[in-house]
Order: C-alpha cells, then structure tokens, then sequence
C-alpha cells in the first residue's frame, strides 16, 4: 500500500524550478506550511478546520472535512510523528512540490499541492506519495554481518517503540541469513510471533493469481489477449466484457474499479464465493477506457479470479491450494475464514485514538483472488524459489508476469501482478500487501538473488518501510 495513498489523486504537474530548502512565501508554499504543520499537530479539529478553509469541493470529493482530517491522521503515528521538510523540488506561483523525510527516521514522501490562480488559498489538487531516498541521503551498502545487526537493531528499537510486531527474513540464493520473530501474535494473551507465525498477507495474493493465469495460460486453456465476453460469456456486464482483456485485468489498465464500500462493509461477513463480489462493481461504468490508463483495481484482480474458475474448472481457491501451494511447498499458506482460527495465527491490530485495537470486524469473511490470505515467511521464500526455479511456469512465462508493463512511479513498473522496480541498476520483483492491522511485502532481487520478506500484524506502512529500509543496504 502507498503512502497515505487514500489522500487523493495528484494530477497535471508542470516541471518547474530547482530544488531548495525553505518554503517559499507563495499561496501554495504557504499551504504546504499549514498542510505540515497541521499534520504534525495531530489536532483533528485543527486539521479539520485547515481542510475546511483551503480545500475545493473537487479535492473533497464528497468526503467531510472532519472525516479527510481523522483519515489522514491516522497515518501519522506511522510516520514517528509527521514529516520534517527535507527540500522543495518545484514551486511556483500556483504549484509546489516538496520532499519529506518520516520522523519515522527512515521513510522519504513526495507532497504535492496545485492552487486555484484564481483563488490562491483554494487547494484544487493534493497528493503526498512514498519517495525513493533521496541519491544525497542514501545509506551505504552493508555486507551480511553488518546488514544483520542493523536490521536487529533497528527492528528491536521499533519493536520497544511499539511500532512494528512481525516477522522479517533475508534470504541469499534461498537461503535465509536472517528470520527473526518481534512482538506479539496475539496482545491480549502475549502470545509472541515466530518466525513460522502465520500473517495476513493483503495484495500480495495477486502474484498467486498471476501465476494461475500463466499456468493456464501455458496449457493453452487461456490467452492473454482474451476477453471477458470469450472467457466469461455470462459475466453480467456485457458492454464491459467484450472491451476487457485478461492482460488488462493484472496490468491494473482494465478501467475496473474497486468493490470497497459502505455496501461492501454491510456485507462482507457473508462473502464466500467470488461471484458475490460482482454485486459491489459489475453495473459500473469503466474509470477510463480499458488501456488508456492505470488505476490499482481489486475488481479487476477479482474477476481475474473468475477466469480462473470458469477455465480450469476449480473453486479458485482449489486451484491455488493444489497448483501453486502444493508444488511450492507452501504448507501454511491458504485463505482461512476469520470465523476459524488457525493455529499459530497472528491477530491484527490497528490503531485507533492513539491505541492498538483489533481489526477483526474490519475483516472479511475470507480472502479473494484479489488479496486477503494468509501465509507465512518461510512460505514466501518457498514461493520465490518455486518461481524462479520454474517450478510453478516455464521460464518464458516466468519473465513474461514478472516484466513490467505499465510505468507506475518512478522507477516502478506493474506487471502481471508483480511489481517491477530497479534499485541501483538491480532488478527487483514483488508486491507488497496492507490494509487496517495487516501489511506484509516480499521483495526478490532477481539477479542479485536475495530475498527479503516482511510481515506485520500492524496496519501499513511499516513493512514497506522496513523492506526498504533493508533494500536499501544490501551489498549486491
């Protein structure tokens, strides 16, 4: 999950002047002033009254100002606290940009905030995102023995903070150098994490049905140039299913949505099949016009997994459990319902006016093809090695899923349900998972052949954080 993603949407920015490290005296050097200074704060009345003030009904987009200002504080305490300025990259009379650094003391975010020239205290378009460190902050690379103790003490030090409780493992040549267990699975009873701690793993389940498509796909049952209409002919859209292709389904690039909402949250606890998902998103109409953007889709994901159903024959999650688990080895992997708990499960925790409350009645009743099962950290790095040994597809299905496609942030690429980024000329493949009291992320350096595996019982962003936080040191 991005940073603060559920913000808003930061559109048409102009390339503007160098970078510098004071706030200019503008309209929108201003607001970015109050926007910090707000955000720092934590007074949702103030914040409030800011939001209220300064933003336009299109930057509203229906939300109140009160409800936009407790949304956007709840991602304060996982950034230590606020954001410090570290520099201005653009700026001008109606449009400024700027870097922020976490008090978190590791994190990085691009905050940008475009004013109405018209009415220049008038916010018409912001967005603050997760940034790649900075080239004149980055750390030196570390070896396996340095790397070890930094990771442990720094996870040791945010353990005692409160603010990570997980497990982390770094794998060379699937291999683990270091797996370390930090807090509790369950707070109530104190019952600590392990390093076999099953965790719910959010988006990361895209890549499982990424990889069931290609296995289909490899057997000729499937084509990635298919549409909905051909794979799914009673799929209650038609308009929608002769336009969609399955390639556009994992790029994110279909126009599908999302199917989180009031609606949704009603009924969630009685969702066991996928085909009750169609209710919350079918009748839509399309974002954009399929292959003319890029918008992060569950929907698309979730009738990903409908193809799934309807080509092999299978309950999709049947066909994950006996064609990718299986032959993985993934035996702590699958999608539980939350009404059964399973056995060394962790418990989600999510804060709520400063405390650590469960996240159960958030919860759905179980996972989908679009996200939401559990697995374990050995079981990510048995996943890795299936994947690039070719176990789970042959070798040019295996480069086809994890290319990137579609360019989504810098350096950053979507694939077939990975995510494709270059570190310091490495490649590096994955996709990472969150929602309220779950985050978890899984990184493959795929020539340089480590591996690095997060997972959180606490909401994002910390295990993206401390995923790159590692990345970031490792000597390739």
């Amino acid at each position: 999950m991005r940073l603060l993603k559920a913000l808003l949407v930061l559109v048409g920015w102009s390339m503007l002047a160098a970078s510098q490290t004071t706030i200019p005296d503008t309209a929108p050097g201003k607001l970015l002033k109050g926007w910090i200074d707000t955000f720092n704060a934590g007074d949702v009345d103030a914040r409030a009254k800011f939001i209220r003030e300064h933003y336009s009904d299109a930057v509203l987009d229906g939300a109140t100002p009160e409800r936009m200002a407790r949304r956007g504080l709840e991602f304060r305490d996982e950034v230590g606290g606020g954001f410090d300025l570290f520099k201005i990259t653009q700026s001008s009379e109606t449009e400024i940009k700027a870097l922020l650094k976490e008090r978190s003391g590791f994190g990085w975010a691009a905050i940008g905030i475009k004013v109405d020239p018209v009415k220049p205290a008038t916010v018409v378009a912001v967005a603050i995102d997760e940034a790649p460190t900075p080239s004149e902050a980055r750390p030196v690379r570390e070896d396996q023995v340095a790397l070890v103790k930094d990771v442990d003490q720094l996870l040791q030090k945010l353990t005692a903070e409160d603010r990570f409780s997980g497990v982390v493992l770094i794998a060379k040549d699937g291999k683990p150098v270091f797996a370390k267990a930090y807090g509790y699975a369950d707070r109530e009873n104190k019952i600590p994490n392990s390093v076999d701690t099953k965790f719910r793993i959010g988006s990361m389940n895209k890549m499982f049905t990424s990889v069931a498509i290609a296995q289909l796909v490899q057997a000729k049952k499937l084509k990635y140039t298919d549409t909905l209409a051909t794979v799914l002919p009673d799929y209650p859209n038609k308009e929608v299913a002769t336009k969609v292709t399955i390639h556009q389904l994992l790029t994110h690039t279909s126009g599908l949505g999302d199917y989180f909402s009031d609606e949704f949250d009603k009924k969630k606890d009685n969702l066991r099949d996928l085909k009750d998902y169609l209710q919350f998103f079918a009748s839509e109409p399309l974002q954009f016009e399929p292959g003319k953007g890029w918008a992060y889709s569950n929907a698309g994901m979730l009738v990903a997994g409908l193809v799934i159903e309807r080509v092999s024959g299978k309950n999709y999650f049947e066909y994950v459990r006996e064609n990718i688990y299986k032959p993985a080895g993934m035996k702590d992997s699958d999608s539980f319902e939350k009404t059964k708990p399973q056995p060394n499960q962790s418990k989600g925790y999510m804060k709520m006016d400063g405390k650590w409350v469960s996240n159960y009645n958030d919860l759905p009743l179980m996972g989908s093809s679009a996200g939401g099962g559990d697995s374990t950290a050995p079981d990510l790095l048995r996943f890795d090695q299936a994947l690039r040994g070719n176990k789970l597809v042959d070798v040019e299905l295996t480069n086809l899923i994890t290319t990137g496609k579609v360019a989504v942030g810098p350096l950053q690429k979507y694939g077939y349900g990975f995510e494709e980024s270059m570190e310091d000329d490495t490649r590096v493949v994955g996709h990472g998972g969150g929602a309220p009291g779950m985050n978890a992320d899984l990184r493959m350096f795929w020539d340089a052949r480590y591996t690095v595996i997060v997972m959180s019982n606490f909401s994002p962003p910390i295990a993206g954080q401390v995923s790159r936080y590692i990345r970031e040191r490792i000597k390739i």
